[in-house]
């Protein structure tokens, strides 16, 4: 989806090279062909496929965003089923072709800004999309129980790192939740890591049973 985001935190490239190495190097091309390996296509939310979800938008993810996302998505395929990726990384021009025809806010829409004195100015937000640390992603048929699951595992698996910022307000939308500096990772430090926990409301919908 594509809500306005404000360009803030530490620059990509300084995140990366916070959390470079050979190790690192490793996991994050193993996440991005992980990332790569899973369906990808447009959500058609927009006028036009502006197709952010092919090999290029995958490979200029932040790497640290991509390790994350990575695990995160390999974790919740194994617990809860298929998830497709209908965006990545996009480029100012991707930016601006996503806009169209795209309902409410969307950053790299022009946009009039009042300022002291009743002057105006046109001016474009930048997209987390565009600075690599964001991706847009489906559930199983994308309903809203299925969204939610996505969300819910999030929240109850920290350890990933990752978290979906908007709500039901942009429910694809998948960010960094800390710096990956400040994440301790099991698997990294060679410890075991535990079983994650699954969502709570696919769980309730499968077990429910009706009453007499």
């Amino acid at each position: 989806m594509a809500l306005a985001h404000a360009a803030t935190g530490t620059p990509v490239g300084a995140e990366d090279a916070m959390t470079s190495g050979p190790r690192a190097s490793a996991e994050a091309q193993q996440a991005v062909d992980f990332l790569k390996g899973l369906p990808r296509e447009w959500s058609g939310t927009s006028d036009h496929d502006c197709k952010t979800y092919e090999d290029k938008n995958i490979d200029n993810l932040s790497r640290s965003f991509a390790t994350s996302a990575g695990e995160f998505l390999k974790a919740f395929v194994a617990v809860h089923g298929a998830v497709t990726i209908t965006s990545a990384y996009r480029s100012a021009q991707e930016q601006e072709c996503v806009c169209v025809g795209e309902k409410g806010p969307c950053a790299g829409r022009p946009h009039v800004k009042k300022m002291k004195k009743g002057k105006r100015i046109v001016v474009r937000s930048i997209s987390h999309h565009q600075l690599g640390i964001a991706l847009d992603v489906r559930p199983g048929t994308g309903s809203e129980y299925e969204f939610i699951c996505l969300q819910e595992f999030a929240q109850f698996n920290p350890q990933f790192g990752v978290r979906f910022p908007f709500g039901k307000r942009d429910y694809p939308h998948m960010e960094p939740a800390v710096l990956k500096t400040f994440i301790t990772r099991p698997a990294a430090l060679g410890a075991p890591r535990a079983a994650p926990a699954p969502c709570k409301i696919l769980k309730m919908m499968l077990t429910d049973e009706p009453v007499d």
